[in-house]
């Protein structure tokens, strides 16, 4: 904008107007009128007019109303600012403004004008508006529909209109005026969208408006989706404006012309623009109402799956009622329950909504994406499966694109036990609220397994110890062996995995015959010991036999020293544990499987250990039948000996640990001569104390070295003072020798640990500590019952065998006192 020279103080204020949105005019005075001298661009566009400094315009020119000019100039002359409406013609037409004058210096002064249409129709937009906020409070189609109808009122050009809403992947019309009732409720993808938009997706989520005219809108509709509905009013114009917030597209505002190409300008965009505002804000309120619904929404679902988990009584339960609460409170097609298998190799399928993935289905680890979430201990996503090539796909291809999720099943203690996982429905993906179910689910899933599982195997344990029980007290009226071995193995393959149990002996030549095979086993099978005979030391059993040690085979057909006829006949998993009477290899007990190899759990072991065992005794029992009474006879008198040559400071010991000792092997299961077993070793236990020096054994002080190295000779040589005794149990001598030795090896005189110590032995060390710990001795007082208790309750898995602490605590208790 040109200056003469009597304004250049004026030129920064000036020249900061010359960009302005409103127009500004340069005015000098001709007597009692003005002319004008000058304008910024916005005065130009609106009057079509540039004048210059040198080339001025007469006011009548721009401002028709004489009376209002010569009002203006008085104003002026009296250096006083005016402010006044007036009229200025534009091309066309003359508009009603209204203009500030204020004078400069001089003749000059300058005048501000605002365009009074423009703030009509602000008016007319904020009056709207007040309608569209009394439709907050109703449901959403009735404000959109509010928020059109208030827009058509006040935006310049607008005589239809159309809202569209992202829903998933896809434009929704939620409300429409001057079109087709069929528009509403219909959905164009968002390619078809951006296409009808027409500036490119950046622009779109920048929130950029654009206005197009009839051969644009012509052009974009014959290619669109839209002409699946039934014809409408052909546009003219249509202004389109996104509904966006910091890059979110949540919809597109159109707005249409049906009777002019020109009917949309700025102001009908700026106008336009406030509505998008109160749509955006209305979408904003409903989504944190949506979220907050949807987090207690979530909440009641978690509560929901925790009382199933809490509630169910069996796994088959859990699982079943969990699938349904999944598939009621989430958008999928498929969910399914896997377990790790106990080698941890594969997932086993324990429940599953899909009809193609039936319980016991097992799903290798290097055959399936979702074995991340129990490698990693965390939720796993996949947008979508038919991309991702480590995806274990079952059943027919969905069309469309199917989402996974895997959430791992987690125990109390950290360890990964299952995995839970499902598939969405096609094209649609999982919202957080899902996500945060999911994993809820699987966390309550993975306790509520370990607690069904502790209770699974309470009940299995507790079913055992009834079996044998029931097993001890059977033997105790058996005369036979086979009978005895029958009945045992029937009892094991009852309570363990396998399917046939086989009862060797050992005969003359160290061979060892079948002498009873029960359970599911080839006919062929007992025809191989006819055929090639197995001797002491040859393959499993034979190599368990000879060493007196229990053995187990995961696959025999990896065993080195398989037997090739084995082989064939199928033996896949083998159990043995050894038979010896009186320090001599009798026989063994086998357990089998031929369909599918099994692991053998410490579970088995320890059972066919106790079995056999308890086999032994009665064997022992057996042999002895003839010279019970002198076997007795020759205790009483070894125990004579013993009682005569005491330590009379331990009096009483002998006998209170072997009253407890037979509470104890009674609850453990001991009956009939084995209770007399174990008596006579609780009298017998220190019987090789006889043999060591008074000046060790009566010593006041601490022992040495070399003292301790005598001292601990005494069970070994208490087990030689008793080997001339014939008719003595093994589980008497057991007791002499072995009841110094630890729970982890670390005891005398072998150094045997956990099973390796005869169960006996391990009965007495537990009675035997309690009762040095709760009376007194030459180096200490006694102990109260109830910290002698905890104390055994610290040595357990130690010193001395923890179940037996257990049950020896259970049925003691702490009444027990000197």
């Amino acid at each position: 904008m040109d200056l003469p020279q009597e304004l250049t103080p004026f030129q920064e204020m000036l020249g900061a107007l010359e960009q302005a949105e409103d127009p500004f005019a340069l005015l000098r005075r001709e007597g009692e009128d003005f002319l004008v001298i000058g304008g910024n661009a916005a005065f130009e566009e609106k009057t079509g007019a540039a004048p210059r400094p040198d080339a001025p315009l007469a006011a009548a020119k721009v401002f028709p109303e004489e009376e209002k000019r010569r009002t203006v100039v008085r104003a002026v002359q009296d250096g006083r600012r005016y402010r006044t409406t007036i009229a200025m013609r534009t091309p066309g037409q003359s508009v009603s403004v209204s203009g500030t004058f204020f004078p400069l210096r001089g003749d000059f002064f300058a005048a501000a004008l605002h365009d009074l249409a423009q703030e009509e129709r602000l008016i007319q937009v904020f009056r709207s508006l007040e309608r569209v906020k009394e439709a907050l409070d109703q449901d959403p189609e009735a404000f959109y529909l509010a928020v059109l109808a208030s827009a058509l009122e006040s935006v310049p050009g607008a005589e239809a209109g159309s809202l569209w809403l992202v829903e998933g992947d896809r434009f929704v019309c939620r409300a429409q005026i001057g079109h087709t009732p069929e528009l509403v409720g219909f959905s164009v993808s968002f390619e078809s969208e951006l296409s009808w938009y027409g500036q490119g997706e950046q622009a779109l989520r920048e929130g950029t408006p654009r206005i197009i005219t009839r051969k644009t809108v012509e052009a974009v509709n014959r290619e669109s989706e839209i002409q699946k509905i039934a014809p409408w009013r052909p546009l003219q114009a249509n202004l389109l404006i996104p509904i966006v917030r910091g890059g979110q597209i949540y919809g597109t505002f159109n707005l249409d012309s049906l009777s002019s190409v020109d009917a949309f300008s700025q102001d009908s965009v700026e106008a336009g623009r406030i509505f998008v505002e109160e749509i955006l804000g209305f979408l904003e309120t409903e989504q944190r109402e949506q979220r907050l619904r949807e987090r207690l929404e979530l909440l009641e679902r978690i509560v929901e799956v925790n009382r199933i988990a809490r509630r169910a009584k069996g796994q088959g339960e859990l699982y079943l009622e969990t699938l349904a609460a999944l598939r009621n409170y989430t958008h999928t097609s498929n969910v399914t329950i896997g377990l790790l298998t106990e080698d941890g190799d594969a997932m086993q399928i324990v429940a599953s909504t899909s009809p193609d993935l039936t319980a016991g289905t097992r799903i290798p680890r290097d055959r399936a994406a979702s074995w991340l979430a129990i490698e990693e201990h965390r939720v796993v996503l996949i947008p979508n499966i038919y991309d991702d090539p480590r995806v274990y796909h079952f059943g027919p291809k969905q069309k469309g694109r199917v989402g996974l999720i895997a959430a791992p099943l987690v125990d109390a203690s950290g360890k990964v036990v299952g995995m839970l996982t499902a598939n969405t429905q096609p094209n649609r993906s999982f919202g957080e609220g899902e996500v945060a179910f999911f994993e809820a689910t699987a966390e309550a899933l993975g306790l509520a397994t370990e607690r069904l599982n502790a209770l699974s195997e309470a009940t299995r344990r507790a079913r055992a110890y009834r079996k044998l029980i029931g097993l001890s007290s059977e033997i105790e009226v058996l005369d036979r062996p086979s009978d005895i071995a029958e009945r045992a193995l029937r009892v094991i393959l009852e309570l363990t995995p396998y399917e046939a149990g086989v009862f060797y002996t050992v005969d003359e030549a160290s061979q060892l015959q079948p002498q009873v095979i029960v359970g599911d086993y080839p006919s062929d099978f007992p025809r191989i010991y006819r055929e090639i005979g197995v001797r002491l030391g040859e393959g499993v059993v034979g190599s368990v036999a000879l060493t007196r040690r229990g053995g187990a085979v995961h696959d025999y057909r990896e065993y080195p020293g398989a037997l090739q006829p084995f082989v064939d006949i199928g033996v896949r998993s083998v159990l043995v544990e050894p038979l010896w009477v009186n320090d001599t290899p009798y026989g063994a007990l086998a357990l089998l499987t031929f369909s599918e190899a099994v692991g053998a759990s410490s579970d088995a072991r320890n059972l066919t250990q106790i079995t056999a065992r308890r086999i032994e005794r009665a064997f022992e029992r057996i042999e002895h039948l003839t010279t019970l009474e002198e076997a007795r006879e020759a205790m009483l008198r070894a125990f004579g000996v013993a009682l005569e040559r005491r330590d009379y400071e331990t009096r009483g010991h002998t006998e209170r640990v072997a009253v407890l000792t037979l509470k104890l092997a009674r609850a453990l299961g001991f009956r009939g001569r084995d209770l007399d077993a174990v008596r006579w070793g609780a009298y017998l236990h220190d019987i090789g104390k006889l043999a060591i020096s008074d000046r060790i054994l009566l010593k006041p002080g601490p022992l040495t070295e070399e003292e301790w190295a005598v001292m601990r000779q005494h069970t070994e040589i208490g087990y030689e003072m008793l080997e001339p005794i014939p008719f003595l149990p093994q589980a008497t001598r057991n007791i002499v020798r072995y009841h110094h030795e630890r729970w982890d090896g670390s005891g005398y005189p072998s150094g045997l640990s956990g099973t390796e110590i005869p169960l006996e032995a391990r009965i007495f060390a537990v009675v035997d500590v309690y009762d040095a710990l709760a009376h007194d001795r030459p180096y200490k007082p006694g102990w109260a019952p109830t910290d002698a208790a905890r104390e055994l309750r610290e040595l357990a898995d130690r010193h001395l065998d923890p179940v037996i602490v257990d049950r020896f605590l259970q049925i003691a208790g702490p009444h027990h006192v000197r």
